[in-house]
């Protein structure tokens, strides 16, 4: 469960089909051809140049000038026009963490070119900012959402569980979907139904300052980290006066990654990889890995407690050049390279006792259900989740890591991030064998009991680890009890 900022993703075949049918004839998606007859002796003035002999300066000399001549040609034209046939018009919403130049990706380059490749489909953009989810939520209500829009989290889940998308799983055959992450895929899949196709890839990799690391002749990270390499260096870079006031943090813990360190030391969130009806934090392994975290923000203070840095969130601190290693989404690549102004790289995360799991989210984009042009959706969906698209979104500046495998060698050597010289392609080796950020069933409910009690624990310090861990687990367990 991920709380990221919201700033910035069947028809059946028998039915999709015969209403694609209906749609394309009366659209008239297929021009009907026009009939042409001959028109001869018409007569029509044109501007030519022509060579003309002229006396300059007693010298007989070729000239060339232009003149203006009638002549009888003959030309068509058409006898009786006819129609050409309306043109289908879809909403589209996406957002973009890069800003106004994200945007400019769609309006000035995708949709343009879906339009040239798709004359009878014009495609209106809606940028996704502000309070849009709410604002989508309430389309929906009144039958008026987008035709295809991006959904991710907790309200992408509750859309899916309310029947608000449109099953998918009949319209792209499987040999289409094996070239995208099964984790992905499972997250966008209930009860045997496809409700989104993967727009990108959103993973956890270690960003670290080098140099930080440098004043500090401390060796950059490498593969071999383990959670102690990852301590002694958290330690080595922390900078804390006499006081206790820091000016320099090693880390700062991400309250929203954690599941990828319960699984690397064997844990588990909770009782299944999607719609889990249990919640599974307290136990030892899981435990293990909020307490490493818990001791490097509370006791050892290697990180900033969220008071001491109450104006930056923990999606801004790497930025300051005040903090050693953090946890760094991959859409965050491009944000980087944009705001900091000092030499950084990227690492595998450390291992823990069963090795490296990678901690991937599900963002996509789906079909809504009310949409009364369901054919030129499925269109748009088909190209925008393309790998043409995948690689412009890649390459641009929205800088997003492709969602196909068969695309992900363009993040790793081509996307901004590559040509800036950075290890991009950690998150590519991140992403193989990484496990789907956990939802239960109920998701929306489930997250109204945990997110309180978890920002008591890491943000306002209210709970201890223990005690709030127990009463999350208690209070979950016995609501997912009642819709198990």
């Amino acid at each position: 469960m991920v709380a990221r900022p919201v700033t910035r993703r069947s028809f059946v075949r028998g039915a999709a089909l015969g209403a694609a049918g209906a749609l394309l004839a009366a659209c008239g998606a297929t021009p009907t051809p026009q009939v042409i007859e001959k028109v001869v002796e018409k007569e029509v003035t044109k501007v030519i140049a022509q060579e003309v002999t002229r006396i300059v300066e007693g010298t007989a000399q070729v000239v060339i000038e232009t003149v203006v001549v009638k002549e009888t040609v003959v030309v068509e034209a058409p006898t009786a026009a006819q129609p050409v046939g309306e043109v289908v018009e879809i909403r589209f919403q996406d957002e973009s963490g890069a800003g106004p130049d994200g945007f400019k990706v769609f309006t000035d380059s995708l949709l343009p070119t879906f339009e040239k490749l798709n004359p009878g489909i014009k495609v209106g953009f809606e940028p996704a900012v502000g309070d849009w989810v709410q604002k989508v939520m309430a389309q929906m209500a009144a039958g008026e959402a987008p035709d295809v829009l991006v959904s991710y989290g907790d309200f992408a889940r509750g859309w899916m569980e309310a029947g608000q998308l449109l099953p998918l799983e009949e319209s792209f055959a499987a040999d289409e979907l094996s070239d995208f992450y099964d984790s992905q895929l499972n997250a966008f899949t209930i009860e045997g139904h496809l409700y989104e196709i993967p727009k990108y890839v959103a993973i956890w990799a270690l960003a670290y300052n080098k140099d930080l690391f440098d004043a500090a002749g401390l060796a950059y990270p490498n593969d071999d980290w383990g959670w102690s390499e990852f301590l002694a260096a958290a330690e080595a870079l922390t900078k804390r006066d006499a006081d206790g006031r820091a000016s320099q943090w090693g880390y700062r813990v991400m309250p929203w990654g954690f599941q990828g360190w319960a699984w690397s030391n064997g844990g588990e969130w909770m009782n299944a990889d999607v719609m889990g009806t249990r919640i599974l934090i307290d136990e030892p392994k899981t435990m293990e890995a909020l307490k490493f975290n818990w001791d490097i923000q509370y006791t050892y203070k290697y990180a900033p407690a969220p008071q001491e840095v109450d104006q930056i969130s923990e999606w801004d601190t790497f930025q300051t050049g005040k903090l050693g290693l953090n946890m760094s989404p991959s859409w965050q690549a491009t944000d980087y390279i944009l705001r900091n102004n000092f030499n950084y790289d990227y690492a595998l995360m450390p291992k823990g006792s069963a090795g490296r799991v990678g901690h991937i989210f599900a963002d996509g984009y789906g079909i809504y259900k009310g949409s009364k042009n369901l054919d030129a959706a499925l269109t748009f969906l088909r190209f925008i989740t393309g790998p043409e698209a995948e690689r412009e979104m890649c390459t641009s500046a929205l800088g997003l890591q492709p969602s196909r495998k068969s695309v992900a060698s363009v993040w790793d050597t081509l996307s901004q991030g590559a040509k800036a010289s950075l290890n991009v392609r950690t998150f590519s080796e991140m992403s193989n064998g990484s496990r789907i950020d956990p939802y239960f069933k109920d998701q929306a409910k489930v997250s109204e009991i945990f997110y309180p009690l978890w920002e008591s624990i890491w943000i306002t310090g209210t709970m201890g680890l223990e005690e709030g861990v127990a009463e999350i687990v208690q209070r979950v367990n016995e609501y997912l009890a009642t819709v198990a």
